[in-house]
């Protein structure tokens, strides 16, 4: 990394189809933008996977917003491969008078977790397990989940699990899939909206050490039609305000509570 260039930060959000958008602004300038957040549209919400837009595209072309940093929500790490540090910061979406924007997903999933809270007292605790594909990857055969099939991949699986831990994403295990080019990364678990927001930050620092290997990393479901899919498992459990577990209860067939 070169000294005389100051690294960018980018502030970011996830949309409808799961691609992770955003604008970046110097490292120096992220305190400042915090309180203000960077300009945003509401027609970004109408942008497809595809690369085109949605027709009817219910905003038009005008319409402004912001997009406010949670700082607490940032993942940085150098070790990703690349000539300046992997940094991102989640945000929310919000009106121009601060009010929140009904089509930011952060927002909802706050608010959704924020209701159930009131209603019952219980929050979410969740992690994820991603299942991905590296492509082009060109490996020779191995055996499926197995020892071999990992170690082919040297150094991408050490270095994806030291870039996602110093990011704080809270990385566990790393292991060879099914698939003969599938893998599978999972992290600690955490409050949902913390779960969620590390979830973000998995796919786009594996996507960026397997490029930096010269490789592409997908999670889409599908890679090619007769290929293995790509799942996603969402592993979550309730807990009181003490943060006790409230649907276990030994006493009780299975272990379950009357909750």
């Amino acid at each position: 990394m070169t000294s005389t260039v100051e690294p960018l930060v980018a502030v970011v959000t996830t949309d409808l189809s799961a691609i992770t958008r955003g604008r970046f602004v110097t490292e120096g300038k992220l305190q400042k933008t915090a309180a203000t957040g960077v300009g945003w549209l509401q027609a970004n919400l109408s942008m497809t996977p595809f690369n085109s837009i949605v027709d009817p595209n219910p905003w038009g072309s005008s319409g402004d917003l912001r997009l406010i940093p949670d700082l607490k929500a940032r993942f940085r790490t150098e070790r990703t491969g690349s000539a300046t540090p992997f940094d991102m910061v989640a945000g929310h979406i919000v009106e121009l008078d601060g009010s929140p924007w009904l089509g930011c997903t952060r927002t909802m999933l706050r608010d959704a977790l924020a209701e159930l809270k009131a209603a019952t007292g219980l929050s979410v605790i969740a992690a994820f397990e991603h299942e991905f594909h590296i492509a082009d990857g060109s490996f020779a055969p191995a055996h499926s989940m197995s020892f071999a099939a990992l170690r082919r991949t040297d150094p991408f699986a050490p270095n994806l699990m030291a870039a996602l831990e110093e990011a704080g994403v809270g990385p566990e295990v790393v292991i060879a899939e099914f698939g003969n080019e599938q893998f599978e990364v999972t992290h600690e678990p955490a409050d949902a909206l913390t779960a969620a927001d590390r979830a973000v930050a998995i796919r786009e620092i594996t996507r960026e050490v397997a490029r930096n290997a010269g490789w592409r990393a997908s999670f889409a479901p599908k890679i090619a039609p007769n290929a293995v899919g790509n799942g996603v498992h969402i592993h979550f459990s309730f807990v009181d305000e003490d943060g006790k577990p409230a649907t276990y209860d030994a006493a009780r067939p299975g272990g379950l509570s009357a909750k």
